[in-house]
C-alpha cells in the first residue's frame, strides 16, 4: 500500500471526508486564538515545517513563501520553515503525500485531478493567488492568433507535471482538439524557455503572468493569447496539506496562515520594500548594486504581476486574505469536466477546509501597514 493509500484508509468514504472537514473547525477553534496575535518574537523552540513551492527557480516571483520567513512573522509564530523548490504541481503533491515537505504551494488543478481520481488525501487550507495565471504566449510575428492555430504547432511548457500542462490540455479540449494535435516539449524555466520561443524551437509556450513579467523585462517580446474573463476569476495558486496534517496540526496550519497573510499586507502597502527584502535574503539574486534603479525595476514588475494575482493590488488591507469559496473550487471542476481531465465533480467541501481561515487574520494588521511604510 502506498503512503497516500495508507493515508486514505483512514477517510475511505465522501460523507466521512466531510466529517474530516467539519471536525477541522472543531480543532482549530479549540486552539484559542480569539485575540489578534502580537508582533512579538517567539520565545521557546521553533517547531521545523518543510514548504516546498512548485517552481524550479525561487525567485523573487514567490513573495507569499519568501517574505514571510525573511521578514521573521514565521518565527513570531514559532516556525522555523524551510522552503525548498519543488519543481512542479504534480512534484509537489508526491513530496506531500510521501511526508518529505508538510505544506506545499502548488497550482489546484493537478491537484484537484488527482483528488478526484485517485483519491488522494490533500485538502487546499489557503488561496494565495485568487485571479487565473495562466497564458499561452507567441512571439509576436507569429501567425498563430488562437488556440485552434496551435494544431500541428511545438508547444511548450515549463514542467509536464506542472499546471501550464494542465491548462494545455483544457485549452485544447474547449477548441476541440487534444493534446495528439501539438506536440508537447519541456522547456524549463527562466532562459531555457524564452530562448526556446524566441528561437523558435517551439511555436508557442504555455507560461504564467509572473514569468511573462520576466521574460519582457529579459527584452523577449511576446504576444499573449487572448483569455476569458471566466478564466480570471479562479485560484491559481494555493497551500496544500494532507489531511492527517491538518488534523494533527491545526496551530500550526493557522500560523502559516497568519504568517502568509501579514506578508500579504506588507507586500500590498511596500512592494519595493518587498523586493529588497527578497536581495537581503538571497544575496546571489541581488543586483551587485542594490541602488541600481533597473534592477529594482526588474524585480518590482515582477512582484506586482504576482500582486494583480493575489488579488493585493484592489482588495483591501483587512481583506480575508487565505479565505477560500465553495464556488470557486465549482468553478475549476466544471472546467476540468469540460476538457475531459475528470468525469465528474466532487463535493467541494472534500477540496478545501475554511477551518483555519478566521485565525489567519487575527493580527494588528495597521503594525505591519507601519512597518513596511517606514521600511529602511
Amino acid at each position: 500500500m502506498s503512503s497516500w493509500e495508507s493515508e486514505f484508509v483512514l477517510y475511505p468514504s465522501r460523507s466521512s471526508r466531510r466529517g474530516f472537514l467539519s471536525r477541522l473547525g472543531i480543532l482549530a477553534a479549540s486552539y484559542g486564538f480569539a485575540q489578534a496575535a502580537p508582533l512579538l518574537a517567539y520565545d521557546g523552540p521553533l517547531r521545523k515545517i518543510t514548504y516546498a513551492v512548485a517552481t524550479a527557480d525561487l525567485n523573487v516571483g514567490y513573495p507569499y513563501a519568501t517574505l514571510p520567513k525573511a521578514l521573521g512573522y514565521y518565527q513570531q509564530e514559532g516556525l522555523d520553515v524551510e522552503i525548498v523548490p519543488g519543481q512542479s504541481s504534480a512534484a509537489v503533491a508526491q513530496l506531500l503525500l510521501s511526508g518529505r515537505a508538510d505544506v506545499g504551494l502548488a497550482q489546484p488543478d493537478p491537484i484537484v485531478i488527482q483528488r478526484v481520481k485517485l483519491k488522494i488525501p490533500l485538502v487546499s487550507f489557503y488561496a494565495v493567488c485568487r485571479r487565473g495565471t495562466n497564458r499561452i504566449v507567441v512571439n509576436p510575428n507569429s501567425p498563430i492568433q488562437s488556440v485552434r492555430d496551435l494544431k500541428g504547432k511545438r508547444v511548450g511548457v515549463n514542467d509536464l507535471g506542472s499546471g501550464s500542462a494542465t491548462y494545455l490540455r483544457a485549452s485544447l479540449k474547449q477548441a476541440g482538439m487534444s493534446l495528439n494535435d501539438v506536440q508537447l516539449l519541456s522547456v524549463g524555466y527562466g532562459t531555457p524557455s524564452f530562448e526556446a520561443l524566441k528561437n523558435k524551437s517551439v511555436d508557442a509556450e504555455v507560461t504564467f503572468t509572473g514569468g511573462i513579467a520576466r521574460q519582457q523585462i529579459a527584452g523577449y517580446a511576446v504576444r499573449i493569447l487572448p483569455v476569458t474573463p471566466a478564466e480570471m476569476d479562479q485560484y491559481s495558486y494555493n497551500l496544500f496539506a494532507t489531511q492527517s496534517f491538518l488534523a494533527k496540526n491545526s496551530d500550526v496550519v493557522a500560523k502559516i496562515g497568519r504568517a502568509t497573510a501579514k506578508a500579504t499586507v506588507f507586500l500590498k502597502t511596500n512592494p519595493e520594500a518587498a523586493v529588497r527584502v527578497f536581495w537581503k535574503q538571497y544575496p546571489d539574486r541581488a543586483p551587485k548594486d542594490r541602488n541600481d534603479p533597473k534592477a529594482l525595476a526588474t524585480d518590482l514588475a515582477i512582484l506586482k504581476a504576482q500582486m494583480v494575482d493575489m488579488g493585493a493590488d484592489q482588495l483591501p488591507i483587512d481583506f480575508a486574505w487565505g479565505s477560500q469559496q465553495a464556488a470557486i473550487f465549482e468553478k475549476i471542476e466544471a472546467y476540468l469536466v469540460n476538457a475531459g481531465q475528470i468525469s465528474a465533480p466532487i463535493a467541494p467541501s472534500d477540496l478545501f477546509t475554511n477551518a483555519f481561515a478566521a485565525q489567519y487574520n487575527q493580527f494588528d494588521h495597521s503594525i505591519i501597514v507601519n512597518q513596511a511604510r517606514n521600511w529602511k
